[in-house]
């Protein structure tokens, strides 16, 4: 395979005459192929953490994924460095990557003494063949047969050049229309050596709620300018729906029916798990429960290892409804469904039970996850009519800084924290 590990300035010259279709695959987290499942993608040794690396820190991102189609496929990877919006930036690989463009995925275990066979794949990136070189969005592609016409996941990640210091705050919101839903950020920067030249113009601010990459506000400017210190405080735009603490499952033990589990069934090759028909809490008093925030943890009583001894199981979801909801559809969602709504978990209405339902395939371990309602106007998963939103809610704020100074070529992205409501509301 020594011919496709051809050097850089190769491959720059062929990419420019013949770039591949970007519209193969879209600028953000998804699986393409069929058979893909539980896809993870987080900072070596800490799961439950957003995918962003410091710039030439030593630390690296774990990628790993199932593949169920029965046989082991050659899958090859590169990265794509992206604008603060997710778009392609103008930029060569070479001008971002030290190594090769692109790369094979070389770490592969057959799963064991599981019903349902599949093969488990891991990327350690950076590493000794691909390194990305400066700040930014970048989104890592998986594709199989060396065509990156064929993908098969697509993620996000973040490398970040710390040049300010960012602190926050989280509060009520000060609207009377919806200080009972939504939480109200308060964002100071401070920009201790003057990296900014020119912050209204060149800094602009993206944060995130959890882990979604659809309940976001970006493209943020500073409201104030005082010296070095860059002030972000908007009322009525820079606050987000509380939504409401996660509801659970239990998957790990395939003969007793933990919390929330009605019944356990089995028809070879799959345990089916019937979830507890589950109401609508739109209309309820707050209640604060622990979870992790739509997340997910494989895990499986009685193995050694569960990335490749857990199994595969049907989850059966019925979310009771007295009518059909017109607004839109109904979506099982969080990491449970990769924070995508799409066919996959889409609940459908069953007049017998009054109901929606859908079963789902999911690997054994402790899942988080909400019913949401999206539309195809609004793809963004609203829990007004399945949760409810409570500014009381416990919620991860992720805040991405970025910097764009006249003539520069691309977005870098020079701060980043991560905010809890809990500890300010």
């Amino acid at each position: 395979m020594k011919f496709k590990k051809i050097l850089f300035l190769g491959i720059i010259l062929y990419s420019s005459v013949c770039a591949f279709s970007q519209d193969a695959f879209q600028y953000r987290n998804k699986i393409y192929k069929e058979g893909i499942k539980t896809v993870l993608f987080y900072r070596a040794g800490w799961e439950f953490t957003y995918p962003v690396l410091e710039l030439n820190s030593g630390k690296q991102l774990i990628l790993e994924f199932d593949d169920l189609n029965n046989s082991v496929t050659d899958y090859y990877y590169t990265i794509i460095h992206c604008s603060s919006d997710w778009q392609p930036s103008d930029l060569n690989p070479i001008e971002y990557v030290s190594g090769y463009e692109e790369e094979q995925i070389d770490d592969f275990e057959n799963s064991f003494s599981t019903l349902v066979q599949y093969t488990h794949y891991t990327l350690a990136l950076p590493n000794e063949n691909m390194k990305p070189v400066i700040s930014g969005n970048y989104l890592l592609l998986v594709y199989e047969d060396y065509d990156k016409s064929k993908p098969v996941l697509s993620r996000r990640f973040y490398v970040v050049d710390p040049k300010v210091k960012t602190e926050a705050s989280i509060k009520r919101s000060t609207f009377v229309t919806d200080m009972n839903t939504s939480q109200e950020l308060h964002i100071f920067v401070n920009d201790e050596k003057a990296y900014v030249t020119n912050p209204q113009d060149d800094f602009s601010m993206t944060v995130a709620q959890n882990n979604s990459q659809d309940i976001i506000l970006s493209g943020i400017k500073p409201n104030f300018i005082k010296g070095n210190v860059y002030e972000f405080y908007n009322p009525r735009k820079l606050k987000f729906k509380g939504g409401n603490e996660f509801r659970y499952i239990n998957l790990k033990n395939t003969k007793i029916a933990y919390n929330r589990i009605q019944s356990i069934s089995f028809m070879r090759p799959y345990y089916i798990f019937e979830i507890v028909p589950e109401e609508c809490e739109n209309s309820l008093t707050y209640s604060y429960n622990q979870d992790i925030n739509g997340d997910l943890k494989i895990t499986a009583e009685y193995v050694e290892d569960p990335t490749l001894e857990a199994d595969y199981v049907y989850a059966d979801f019925s979310f009771c409804c007295n009518k059909t909801i017109s607004e839109g559809n109904i979506y099982v969602y969080g990491a449970i469904s990769d924070w995508d709504c799409n066919e996959l978990n889409k609940m459908t209405y069953d007049y017998g039970s009054k109901s929606y339902k859908v079963r789902m395939l999911l690997k054994q371990g402790f899942y988080n996850y909400e019913y949401v309602l999206c539309n195809k106007d609004n793809k963004i998963p609203s829990t007004n009519l399945t949760e409810g939103n409570y500014y009381q809610t416990e919620n991860n704020y992720a805040v991405f800084l970025y910097n764009r100074p006249q003539g520069g070529q691309f977005d870098e992205l020079i701060g980043y924290k991560i905010v809890n409501s809990l500890k300010h509301l």
